[in-house]
Order: C-alpha cells, then sequence, then structure tokens
C-alpha cells in the first residue's frame, strides 16, 4: 500500500482543506543551566514537550470564500478542538499562534493559503494539593491556649483573700499537679524526658503560692502540665504494640478525655464544692471554678491533639475515636466563652476533618464467632480465598481474643475481620 493510501482528508473542526505539507515538532523539555567559572553545563530534564503540528494547506475553487468564512471561524472559536492530521489522524489541539490567511486570485478560481500551528490538548490535570489535616489540628490545638489562659486569668484572683482561703486554693492547685502525675505515670511516656518533668513538676507544687499571686504565670504552668501528658508520650513504642501485644495499650485520649468532668459533682476527679454564702467565699468559689475549666478544656484540646499520632486500621475504628472526641468537645463548650468557644469549635471541625480524611479509604470490618478453633491460614482462606490475610487477622485480633499461637485462632469469641 502506498504512503497516499494512508493520507487522511485535512481538517479542522470539521473545516476540510488541502495540506501539501506538513511538519512536526517533537522532543523534551530542557533547561540548560550554565554557572560562572564552570566550561560544562547542566542539563536538566523537565519532561516531554507538547506535540507541535505546522500544517500548511489551502483552500481552492469558485467556492473558496465559503471554505475561507468556515475556517475562520473554526480558528476564533475557544478552547481545543480536533485536528485531522494526513499522517497522525485525528489529534486533539488547540491553535498556539494567529495564523494569517493569504488569498490568491487565479484567472477565474480563487485560493486561500495558510500556515496553521497547534498544540496537543492533554488532561487539564493541575498538581494536587495536599492538606496536611493532622498539622491543621496541632496548629488549631496550639491557637487554642491563648484563650483558654486569657479566661482564666479574667476569672481567677487571690487579691484580698485570707490566708485560709488562700491555702485552699492552693491545696487545689496541689491537688491538680498530683493527678495530671497520676495520669501522666499510668502512660508510656518518653523516659529520657520523665526525670526533668518530673523535677519540673516538684519545682512547681513547691512555687504554688508564689504563682498565685501571677494568675498568667499560673496558667501557663499548669496547662505545660497537660501539654507534658501528650509531649511525652512514645508513640512509637505503642504504635509497634498495637502488632503483636496480648493486652490494649492505654492512649492518652483515653486518660485525658476523663479529665475533662475534673471538679464535677459524681465523678471521679469530683472536689469538695465552696460554699458562695459571701463575698470572699464567692470568690474563692470563682478561682477554684476557674481552675477546674482550665484543665478540663485543657485536657480535652490534648485528648484531641493525640488523635493525630493515632494509627487507624480499620473505619470503624477512625469513626470511634472521631465521635468520641467531638461529645468530649461538645462537653466543655457548652459553658464557654466566645472566645474559648470559637477556638475549640475551630479545633473540633480540624479533628473531624482530619479523622474523616484519614480514615476514607481504610478497610471496614466485620464480626465473626467461630464455631471452634481453627488456624489464621485456614480461616483467610475461609473468609477471601487467600492466605494472604492471616497475619492481618492474627494482628487485629491479638488484643480482644488472646491468639496464643496462628494455629489456634479462639472460637466462641467475636474476631474482627476485613469486610468484603
Amino acid at each position: 500500500m502506498s504512503f497516499r493510501d494512508k493520507l487522511q482528508p485535512a481538517s479542522f473542526r470539521g473545516v476540510p482543506f488541502e495540506a501539501p505539507a506538513a511538519e512536526t515538532v517533537v522532543g523534551r523539555r530542557v533547561v540548560v543551566h550554565e554557572f560562572p567559572h564552570k566550561d560544562q553545563p547542566y542539563a536538566e530534564d523537565m519532561g516531554g514537550k507538547a506535540d507541535e503540528f505546522v500544517v500548511d494547506g489551502f483552500i481552492i475553487g469558485e467556492n473558496y470564500l465559503d471554505g475561507k468564512e468556515a475556517l475562520i471561524k473554526a480558528l476564533k472559536k475557544p478552547g481545543p478542538g480536533t485536528l485531522v492530521h494526513p499522517t497522525h489522524g485525528e489529534r486533539q489541539v488547540v491553535l498556539v499562534n494567529p495564523s494569517r490567511l493569504r488569498e490568491q486570485f487565479i484567472e477565474r478560481r480563487g485560493m486561500v493559503s495558510f500556515s496553521l500551528t497547534f498544540v496537543e490538548d492533554g488532561d487539564k490535570a493541575q498538581p494536587q494539593v495536599l492538606i496536611d489535616t493532622q498539622q491543621v489540628v496541632e496548629d488549631a490545638a496550639d491557637a487554642s491556649y491563648g484563650p483558654l489562659e486569657d479566661v482564666f486569668v479574667g476569672d481567677f484572683s487571690v487579691d484580698g483573700l485570707p490566708g485560709w482561703s488562700i491555702d485552699a486554693i492552693a491545696t487545689e492547685v496541689g491537688q491538680i499537679n498530683d493527678v495530671i502525675s497520676s495520669v501522666r505515670d499510668s502512660l508510656r511516656l518518653d523516659m529520657t524526658s520523665l526525670s526533668s518533668l518530673a523535677r519540673a513538676g516538684n519545682i512547681f507544687k513547691s512555687n504554688i503560692v508564689g504563682l498565685l499571686a501571677t494568675p498568667s504565670a499560673l496558667a501557663g504552668e499548669l496547662t505545660s502540665l497537660v501539654r507534658g501528658i501528650v509531649g511525652l508520650f512514645d508513640f512509637s513504642a505503642a504504635q509497634n504494640q498495637l502488632f503483636g501485644a496480648r493486652h490494649q495499650v492505654k492512649q492518652p485520649m483515653n486518660v485525658l478525655l476523663p479529665l475533662r468532668q475534673y471538679g464535677q459533682t459524681g465523678t471521679a476527679y469530683a472536689r469538695p464544692s465552696v460554699p458562695a454564702n459571701t463575698p470572699l467565699r464567692r470568690q474563692q468559689a470563682t478561682s477554684t471554678a476557674a481552675l477546674y475549666s482550665l484543665i478540663a478544656r485543657a485536657a480535652v484540646v490534648e485528648a484531641v491533639r493525640s488523635s493525630v499520632y493515632i494509627p487507624f486500621d480499620n473505619i470503624e475504628a477512625s469513626v470511634a475515636v472521631r465521635d468520641q472526641l467531638y461529645d468530649a468537645m461538645e462537653d466543655v463548650m457548652l459553658d464557654a466563652p466566645d472566645a474559648v468557644y470559637e477556638v475549640l469549635h475551630a479545633l473540633r471541625s480540624a479533628m473531624v476533618r482530619d479523622i474523616t480524611a484519614r480514615g476514607a479509604d481504610l478497610a471496614q470490618v466485620s464480626s465473626v464467632t467461630l464455631p471452634a478453633s481453627m488456624p489464621a491460614q485456614a480461616l483467610s482462606y475461609r473468609l477471601y480465598g487467600s492466605g494472604n490475610y492471616a497475619d492481618e487477622i492474627i494482628a487485629r485480633n491479638q488484643a480482644a481474643a488472646t491468639i496464643m499461637h496462628p494455629l489456634f485462632v479462639p472460637g466462641g469469641t467475636a474476631l474482627g475481620v476485613r469486610r468484603v
């Protein structure tokens, strides 16, 4: 077959024309870097260059004017169009340079000739913008402390209080320090920093009376104690224990969330109420309540912060944590002043976006109870037709099912397995 038999009739946006010649420009986008006092340049390949098609064409005949007008409309139309190239066939292209149309009048026939330069039009893909949702949560948590501490400074005061009242407030501050120390000791902390934190706690306890006169300094010290719970937690060790440990790893979130009820009657952290029957007692009660609110709000803020380090392995776990944190934040936001409400609302929104984004592509989990013990490999084949999921079944149920050996996945116990 001759090459002429393979040539296709040229057209652009359905307007036909004759194409006696064409050029194609192909290659790479290369940037040449030349440096002072260096003879050899450096060529940087930036990717493939857009294919460029230069088509020389003409329209001839007694009705060439109609063809010329149709071509002008096609060339002026915005966006990509279909070019039928004589040898490359159909291509989606855009006209990159204005075209000069030259008319000639030959005896009784007219002709318009032109040269059209096109580049191939690809997908409208844009660089994908990825938001670090975990960092957004961290930033929102940091931003919460300014309003939290400002509200505390506005509510807390020991000015004019008698010694016995100041001693009572100092006792409450000392109790808070002891509670936070107890919470901290129940977790897996970074031991290299734990001793310095313990020393700081002892120094704080010995300086409580002096701090009472400067509420801003007291607020900073108290929030630092709460923030240290998450700051010193060894998340890497906890994550390693998620796969292979036979007990649930205690996360900071689990011990911080109960602190949102600090000082509330009928809770694990209930404290004696202060009767507000005199002006001095009312001042003492207000200052004590400010202490409780600061600790409760800071605990929830840090619980939310800790969620960014939780390695979810299924969507149900991520939703459960998200809902638990949402409800906890709702509790401390109900009676919060406007400034505190705004920053907590921003933190809650950031937390929801983060956990929702991280959980979107995770596996869904179903519950299965075996009638009798069986090897994990056999269970994997039974559920999925492949033994590739045996390790996942063991890891997912290591703590809850007390799997002593991969050959004995216990029966009679609810197991979490990947939903198919």
